[in-house]
């Protein structure tokens, strides 16, 4: 991991409301989702302060003698339809179980149901009838176009659930240094220690992605490069948690990157494993995987990225002896 890659540290509890959602039309991905049609600002500010009431402080349970005082606490986001938790997995650390503080001050027990560290994403479940109002946060079907306004939603520096706004700087980013499996959306929307496993949602009040990591030369202050695991991809995590499944899909072929040149970079195909995905796709030893779904590959966290999002169709673009083709991969779960 880069000198400049840093985690967020989770801390603390409070309210400090940064508005700028409703100012403007949220100019969204496709008219299809929604996302660019015009959000009022009455609207806008409606859905913000319900999706605020989703996010929740999280406490790990550390064992004895394994608490870490520079993340003592962090956030978690309550689902639609079923109430379950999704947060941020480097939050939990060591911890075998946790808590949930409301906003009101109470504290009750959350049970970690599923873990990814790969992703940097965990479930919880918890009992919040009639301790928190609504029905949860709603996934996002689709990515958010860059320029697209969003807010943070998380528990920064112990002041509480707060909320502040920017917009998406960029979609898809991967091999950013923080996961195995890495496929973030990145936001200038202040993000600071507490805030992991927080929301990133849209003038509508949808999740389109999970506050995950900062950005940072010294120390773990914002300075507007942020990340958030995307809707897609914590929508399968979530969904193996639900089936008691795993969420990883398999390529079955080894790869290295390319070196820098005049040439597309990708990932370069070492050998294929018989039988594989890859392999019956028809990809062999030498090729060059340049893209999957329209979507550059350089790392390997990002190719992972990209193959275990939910709405991953596995088109892959590949250069062989000197020309790209196109073949269509069979994504196993």
């Amino acid at each position: 991991m880069s000198d400049y890659a840093r985690r967020m540290r989770p801390v603390g509890f409070g309210l400090a409301i940064a508005m700028g959602l409703g100012m403007s039309a949220v100019a969204g991905a496709r008219a299809a989702d929604g996302l660019d049609a015009p959000v009022r600002p009455a609207a806008a500010l409606e859905s913000l302060s319900a999706a605020r009431g989703q996010v929740v402080a999280l406490l790990p349970d550390w064992p004895d003698g394994a608490v870490n005082p520079d993340e003592p606490e962090g956030s978690a986001v309550r689902l639609a339809p079923d109430g379950l938790l999704l947060t941020a997995d480097h939050v939990l650390g060591r911890a075998t179980s946790a808590r949930l503080r409301l906003e009101d001050g109470r504290v009750v027990a959350a049970k970690i149901l599923f873990r990814d560290p790969e992703t940097d994403l965990a479930v919880l479940s918890a009992s919040l009838a009639g301790s928190v109002s609504g029905e949860g946060l709603t996934l996002a079907t689709r990515d958010p176009e860059p320029g697209t306004r969003v807010c943070a939603i998380g528990n920064a520096f112990g002041l509480g659930v707060s909320v502040s706004c920017g917009v998406i700087s960029a979609q898809g980013r991967g091999g950013i240094g923080f996961n195995a499996i890495e496929d973030f959306l990145q936001t200038d929307a202040a993000v600071n220690p507490g805030t992991s496993g927080g929301a990133l949602v849209d003038g509508r009040g949808r999740l389109v992605g999970l506050l995950s990591a900062i950005y940072t030369k010294s120390g773990d202050g914002d300075i507007g490069v942020n990340f958030a695991v995307s809707a897609s991809l914590a929508q399968r995590v979530v969904a193996a948690a639900r089936a008691e499944r795993s969420a990883r899909r398999s390529l079955g072929a080894r790869l290295r990157a390319t070196p820098l040149g005049p040439e597309r970079p990708g990932l370069a195909i070492v050998d294929v494993v018989a039988n594989g995905p890859a392999a019956r796709a028809g990809l062999r030893a030498g090729d060059v995987l340049l893209a999957i779904d329209g979507w550059p590959v350089r790392t390997v966290a990002a190719l992972r990225g990209r193959m275990e999002r939910a709405d991953a169709r596995g088109r892959l673009t590949l250069r062989r002896d000197g020309r790209e083709l196109h073949v269509e991969l069979v994504l196993v779960d």
